[in-house]
């Protein structure tokens, strides 16, 4: 049985930024209230070897539909403490939990959180079994980014929002060709270091590697971020249900807000109408031959879409128009594709220059790796691969 006790955080040696595995920390772990105990299944993710090891809790920093996540750091001897780590802990035997715990334990890639431990314990609390991932800790989501800048009355720079659009577009490009849909795209399951420009997709409690011809459900996806096949009822959808979550994070991020706001399901349709136009009934029909709710036919305002794309999203530029309006489109065989996105103009300022300036610096840094493909990538990306990686003329810039 699990050892498990109550403690009062008491200094050790480790470092709160250090966060690969093995790694020891020079520093003290944060002198906080924490929760101790001993999981005698700890499973490297890395390596499979399966050791008796302290887990020290001593942050809640997220709760979910399937779970909660905590900060933790974990030893095998109490000496070298390995973390910190984000631990997310859900309820074992649940389809869910398998389903995350096998993408995420296949998965590798730079704009992919990775995970580094598993293992289960029971909670004092009820007595059940959770199975706990402990995954790579960033600071902060870009949720928590785009609101310091808005609560400063601020926007995020056009170059964050190029820097951040291009590393979720190059996660979705890895996952997707493996069938992965990640189905929560949405500012608060993204990780960022501000400090570096690093992005890392998160939360996997949704996804799913979708089947050719196999039904999904299709009440998934965070509301404002739900691609309207899927409000319309749709469950043979694709993985381009993901690229209109990274329209409306990409809109989001120009305008400080969910750009989509319905205070229900189906008037989440009216409010991307008020931007796109009317939905077509081919559309309607092909998503789901039996809806039978509201279909807002009528334009619900003057002008076109491209003068609304204009009115709301200028500060993007020309290109930041064309991108989105090409991004958050009715019929998702339309949209373009994550290697298309890559390769779009709009990040063509990534591919020239190699600095940027993190809120509150005065000086600029090295933006992140953002062309380090490995040769899986390439071999997706094809013929667009010229086209995603800086001209030798600008890389020596």
């Amino acid at each position: 049985m699990a050892e498990e006790r109550e403690v009062l955080e008491v200094p050790l040696n480790g470092n709160p930024r250090a966060d690969t595995q093995g790694e020891t920390a020079p520093g003290a772990i944060p002198s906080e209230k924490s929760y101790e105990f001993v999981a005698d299944d700890v499973t490297s993710n890395r390596t499979n070897s399966v050791k008796r090891m302290l887990i020290k809790e001593y942050r809640k920093i997220g709760r979910g539909a399937f779970g909660t996540v905590v900060q933790a750091y974990i030893t095998p001897n109490k000496e070298n403490w390995y973390g910190p780590f984000a631990i997310k802990k859900v309820p074992a035997q649940t389809e869910y939990k398998s389903r995350e715990l096998e993408i995420l334990r296949v998965t590798d890639h730079p704009n992919i959180v990775k995970l580094e431990y598993f293992f289960t314990h029971v909670s004092p609390s009820d007595n059940k079994v959770y199975q706990h991932l402990a995954m790579e800790c960033l600071p902060a989501t870009l949720q928590i980014e785009i609101s310091r800048y808005a609560h400063n009355k601020m926007e995020l720079p056009l170059k964050h929002v190029k820097l951040y659009s291009y590393q979720i577009a190059r996660g979705m490009l890895y996952l997707h060709a493996f069938g992965i849909c990640h189905r929560d795209v949405k500012p608060s399951n993204i990780l960022v270091d501000p400090s570096s420009g690093v992005l890392k997709i998160c939360d996997f409690g949704s996804a799913k590697k979708l089947e050719p011809d196999q039904p999904s459900i299709s009440y998934i996806c965070s509301r404002f971020y739900r691609a309207p096949e899927l409000i319309l009822g749709s469950t043979q959808y694709t993985t381009q249900v993901d690229i209109w979550g990274l329209g409306c994070v990409i809109g989001e991020m120009l305008v400080s807000k969910a750009i989509f706001q319905g205070q229900e399901p189906l008037l989440q349709l009216r409010e991307i109408a008020k931007l796109l136009g009317p939905p077509d009934k081919k559309f309607i029909f092909f998503s789901n031959p039996s809806y039978d709710g509201p279909l807002y036919s009528k334009p619900l305002f003057t002008g076109t879409p491209q003068s609304r794309f204009e009115k709301y999203f200028g500060k993007s530029g020309p290109d930041g128009i064309d991108l989105l309006m090409k991004v958050l489109v009715y019929e998702p065989q339309t949209r373009l594709s994550p290697r298309r996105i890559l390769a779009h103009p709009f990040f063509d300022d990534l591919r020239r220059e190699k600095y940027f300036f993190p809120r509150d610096h005065a000086q600029p840094v090295n933006l992140p790796d953002l062309f380090n493909f490995n040769e899986f990538e390439l071999q997706i990306l094809g013929d667009f691969a010229e086209r995603v990686k800086p001209s030798q003329e600008e890389h020596s810039q």
